[in-house]
């Protein structure tokens, strides 16, 4: 975990669950995996208030524990999940997701927020304390949301670290192979990784079954082809990673919209919807290939939208009526005025039925049939190769197509990123990444010729690429004197290592825009307890003054404008860290 990160998950922490939970977190990030008479002694906190603390921490997976029962006494460790923690900052983007994506369910964003409360929950405890008029609502709320992977079941092994759980299940796997003179003992190691990985794997992948905590709703529980409910003794918690997916294919939506159209930009979000509910985090193996046809692209779309609205076809009446006129003229010149008879105009009368009949086929066959309009914009959508939002790979169905999510992610992180550097260091240093990114490993003086460009203009900017980390150095020399004026310096540039450095300055300017808005609210702490008291809640005019109300509504103002920048910065590490 890095600096940037550990403070803003510390700042997060104290601000939904006080300053001790705060300070017991700000331990476990500090000097990593402990046990609990060490954090008391890092800390200076009572074991007893510790474990307080640690509850909430532990029910919401904030904190991972492991028990070791290796010694004599057994020991428990506690190890902080950054990641966990971080999906605070899209909270409240989760609550609106679920709310405009199920509309007809007024219940599913309550249900969220109470998973963002409490980490998990038991499904019959939840319903247990609905009001029976909304019983039915609330269960068909959590259903939805369980069919779409938005939440998932909870194992009791998710609570434990991943580096333990897995050197577990090698252990058992290398214990479960026999010794002996025919295996040695790097061969029994492999085999008990590859038995353990494959065991990790599919422990890992347990909630990607479609019944995942549902049930038959009627009748036999095993009867899986009727309606599916929720299954009341399953554990419940948040699917983050269907979430990110989720907001992936939010990016890519706008990205077609930006390059292509907004009807081709609708259509693409009915392909990715198509695949969403078989995709179930954005890191699949690379073996995993998700097909859609346009058959069932189509079924998704309805019918009111006008598929064929931003589709230019030329028009056959233009050119039939083009060279009916051409033709006219030519036998203008070769006859005269008095020579032309009657039959002349019979001849003139057909080509005129005949255009009459194009008009009608060309208003039957010009924008085609719906699959040919659909299959229009999906050519479109995977016609340009740098950019690949789609890849065709049969004709079955009115056209099979793919999307390679690897090669898309990495495309638009190359655009984002040189929109950055754009931004921060200019069009110039844009060009010159560009150019080292495109030829490899590439000295000054070539830069400099392919560039356009004197050397010495050069310089400043490759040494600012330099020192943010987006270009590295590279020495080659050309003797085993290793003397400056008899070396090779080559500039490349490491996608991965210069998208880690930005995310962690964007993380580190999301912490200082939380700490303003966490100070914004210290400077006014009679206002705020106030605010959190029910009854100033529900009826704010009347318990407050003139004066308070506008200095609320300030505060309000500043809040939401930094918040709204936390929202537009975390996509950016949706698209370099997550995606």
């Amino acid at each position: 975990m890095s600096q940037y990160e550990s403070e803003l998950v510390v700042l997060l922490i104290r601000n939904f669950y006080g300053d001790l939970t705060a300070t017991v977190i700000d331990t476990l990030v500090k000097y990593g995996r402990l046990s609990l008479p060490m954090i008391a002694r890092y800390s200076k906190l009572p074991p007893s208030t510790i474990q307080r603390a640690l509850i909430p921490l532990i029910q919401n997976r904030f904190v991972l524990f492991w028990v070791d029962n290796s010694t004599e006494h057994e020991q428990t460790s506690y190890l902080a999940s950054a990641q966990t923690m971080y999906n605070m900052v899209r909270s409240g983007m989760l609550v609106t997701f679920v709310g405009q994506q199920f509309p007809e369910f007024e219940e599913a964003p309550e249900v969220i927020r109470n998973l963002l409360l409490y980490g998990h929950i038991k499904a019959s405890d939840y319903l247990t304390v609905q009001p029976e008029d909304k019983i039915d609502e609330a269960r068909d709320a959590v259903t939805i949301l369980l069919q779409s992977k938005l939440i998932s079941t909870l194992s009791a092994h998710e609570f434990h670290p991943s580096s333990d759980l897995y050197m577990r299940i090698f252990k058992r796997r290398l214990s479960m192979i026999p010794t002996g003179r025919t295996i040695s003992q790097s061969k029994r190691e492999a085999q008990a990784h590859a038995e353990a990985r494959e065991e990790y794997l599919a422990l890992t992948r347990i909630h990607d079954d479609v019944n995942d905590g549902l049930i038959a709703a009627k009748g036999d529980a095993t009867d899986l082809t009727k309606a599916k409910t929720v299954n009341e003794s399953a554990v419940l918690t948040l699917n983050y990673e269907k979430f990110v997916v989720q907001l992936r294919s939010d990016i890519f939506v706008k990205y077609v919209a930006k390059r292509i159209g907004n009807l081709t930009a609708v259509v693409y979000s009915h392909v990715l919807a198509c695949m969403n509910p078989r995709l179930y985090r954005c890191r699949e193996e690379s073996d995993r290939v998700v097909t859609v046809s346009s058959l069932e692209v189509l079924r998704t779309i309805a019918a009111d939208v006008d598929l064929a609205s931003a589709i230019a076809l030329p028009s056959k009446k233009r050119s039939r009526s083009s060279s009916s006129k051409q033709s006219n003229k030519r036998v203008k010149r070769s006859h005269s005025d008095n020579e032309e008879s009657g039959e002349d105009k019979d001849a003139h009368n057909d080509e005129k039925d005949d255009g009459d009949d194009d008009d009608e086929h060309e208003h039957a066959d010009g924008a085609g049939s719906r699959v040919e309009q659909l299959n229009f914009h999906l050519g479109l959508l995977s016609c340009n190769p740098k950019l690949p939002f789609l890849t065709k790979t049969g004709n079955k169905g009115g056209g099979e197509w793919i999307i390679d999510f690897e090669t898309l992610t990495e495309r638009i992180q190359e655009i984002e990123y040189d929109a950055l550097i754009t931004q921060k260091q200019g069009a110039v240093a844009c060009r010159l990444l560009r150019i080292v990114r495109d030829k490899g490993r590439i000295d000054e003086k070539q830069l400099a010729e392919i560039a356009l460009l004197p050397p010495k203009d050069i310089r400043a900017h490759l040494t600012a690429l330099h020192e943010i980390g987006c270009l590295d150095l590279q020495e080659v020399p050309k003797g085993t004197d290793r003397a400056p004026s008899r070396t090779y310096y080559l500039w490349f540039h490491k996608p991965k290592s210069a998208y880690s450095l930005m995310v962690q300055a964007v993380i580190k300017t999301m912490s200082k825009c939380y700490s303003r808005v966490l100070e914004e609210r210290g400077r006014h702490p009679e206002i705020v307890n106030k605010l959190m008291r029910d009854d100033v809640t529900k009826n704010e005019a009347a318990m407050l003054s003139h004066a308070e109300r506008e200095e609320i509504s300030r505060v309000r103002a500043v809040e939401m404008r930094y918040i709204a920048q936390i929202m537009r910065l975390d996509r950016l590490v949706v698209i370099f860290r997550d995606m």
